[in-house]
């Protein structure tokens, strides 16, 4: 009976601590993405419905009407007016079945076309961008989190060294070797560190909700750290942002929708093509048997041809404005290209300077500890005082906090700079480390 509680216990347990690549495998699941690709979706089903236009058109009428009157025709001769003659029914049916295709329209329909195809493209690399920005607030909050467990176990560890230092100074309070003020630093000291362990949980709780949120994994604790390949050289990082970033992609699918909407305009120069053909009935019922006065098959096919030759420059105005904004999307393109790599640039340099960071703080650690040894000595043999040994532990605590906050930044930043070549590049290298 007991194991059969334990199992789904431990299970339940072990799914509230997430791993970083379960964080980021489940941001595709998050309510915001899942907006995105419906708007994606959404995107396509435009695309296949401008595709539709490339295609004839068929079309069943049926109508009726029910005349108040019969219409008639009176004829004049030279020995005066004849009639009224009937020349109808009251009740009028008419049933066609109607084929159009236009065969030429001044290749408006294939701009359209190319139009919805790149604002679909457009809208999935708009979807990929906001992942990408989704993983990258994760891998900020992850490495927050990470940070705050780092500093916690440095604070816990300090509370662990300034409660044997109470007891050693408890034990020569009794001795009346050391004054009741030394006793109470100490004590003072270990209450100071509980306050601050309690602050670090705290804002650490704050930062895996906010995580969780984010994420929308449910989660008490986080497991493991960011581990991904080495970084590649700043040019070769540069040159797989350029290619690869969806924000840099869909960039350039505006400058395509552009060059699909100049097209579109200057269709208006041309003469439009259309052929058009129908089976069509007519008749007094719905059998469409004619009224006994006009023919009941009126079927046809016939062409149309439109050609606007004036219509107060429009037109040409409207080519104009589509061209200028296809310069105006590209030198928003070159603008951001650059921008990429300034970004890239300064998160190589923000990488270098953590990593000198990562040195003096390991000095530092090494430096306090040997501090902290040597005055804990010094105060088992009377020689340093109290306030000392605890500024010592709380120094050290403070160095491996510092350390650990630097290493896991370095991590941070390694990941960040691996979502600044693009997402689906990030995620590769995530596959990699498997």
């Amino acid at each position: 009976m007991m194991r059969r509680w334990i199992v789904p216990l431990l299970a339940a347990t072990s799914l509230w601590s997430a791993s970083y690549r379960e964080v980021v495998g489940h941001i595709s699941r998050t309510p915001a993405l899942q907006s995105a690709e419906l708007m994606s979706q959404a995107a396509r089903e435009e695309e296949a419905a401008a595709q539709g236009r490339n295609l004839p058109s068929l079309d069943l009428s049926l109508q009726g009407a029910w005349l108040k009157e019969t219409p008639t025709m009176t004829l004049h001769t030279g020995f005066g007016p004849s009639g009224p003659l009937p020349m109808g029914r009251t009740r009028n049916f008419v049933g066609a079945l109607t084929l159009s295709y236009p065969l030429f329209t001044g290749f408006a329909v294939t701009a359209s076309i190319d139009r919805a195809r790149w604002q679909a493209e457009r809208a999935r690399l708009k979807t990929l961008d906001l992942k990408r920005n989704l993983i990258l607030k994760a891998t900020e909050l992850y490495g927050v989190v990470e940070a705050y467990g780092r500093i916690l176990r440095a604070q816990e560890k300090a509370k662990s060294a300034i409660l044997a230092a109470l007891k050693k100074a408890q034990g020569l309070y009794k001795n009346g070797l050391i004054p009741p003020a030394d006793l109470y630093n100490i004590r003072a000291k270990a209450y100071e560190i509980d306050a601050r362990i309690t602050e670090t949980r705290s804002t650490r709780q704050q930062m895996l909700r906010r995580l969780a949120y984010l994420s929308g994994l449910p989660m008490h604790g986080i497991e493991g750290g960011i581990s991904l390949p080495p970084l590649p050289g700043r040019a070769h990082a540069k040159r797989m942002a350029w290619s690869r970033r969806a924000d840099l992609r869909a960039l350039q699918s505006a400058l395509h929708m552009d060059e699909a909407q100049i097209r579109l305009a200057e269709s208006r120069y041309y003469p439009t093509v259309g052929v058009r053909a129908a089976l069509k009935r007519h008749g007094d019922t719905l059998a469409l048997n004619g009224d006994g006065f006009t023919n009941a098959d009126q079927s046809y096919a016939g062409i149309e041809v439109n050609w606007n030759l004036f219509n107060g420059e429009q037109d040409r105005h409207h080519v104009e404005a589509a061209r200028y904004k296809r310069l105006a999307s590209a030198s928003a393109l070159v603008d951001y290209r650059e921008r990429v790599a300034t970004e890239i640039d300064n998160a190589y340099l923000e990488l270098s300077a953590l990593r000198a960071k990562r040195k003096s703080a390991a000095m530092q650690v090494r430096a306090q500890e040997e501090y902290y040894k040597l005055t804990e000595g010094r105060f088992a043999n009377q020689l340093a005082s109290a306030d000392e040994l605890s500024r010592s532990i709380a120094s050290l605590a403070d160095a491996r906090a510092k350390a650990a906050v630097i290493a896991t930044k370095i991590r941070v930043q390694e990941a960040k700079i691996w979502l600044l070549t693009g997402v689906e590049n990030f995620e590769r290298q995530m596959k990699r480390r498997k």
